[in-house]
């Protein structure tokens, strides 16, 4: 049990370390692959894009 314990403790200790010098060091994809335009958030795009809509899947 006390192994278990400190298992997730270690967890938690290196998901939040990584998420503070990941912060930090602005390392995300939007800084690393594209430009911050070209990267997609929330409901970008056209409405449903790529699939039927409700009376074409009916035919």
């Amino acid at each position: 049990m006390k192994a278990m314990i400190l298992g997730f403790a270690a967890v938690i200790a290196i998901a939040v370390v990584a998420w503070a010098g990941l912060t930090a060091w602005d390392f995300s994809a939007a800084d690393r692959t594209a430009s911050n335009g070209a990267v997609r958030l929330g409901e970008a795009g056209p409405e449903n894009a790529g699939s039927p809509t409700e009376t074409e899947a009916a035919e």
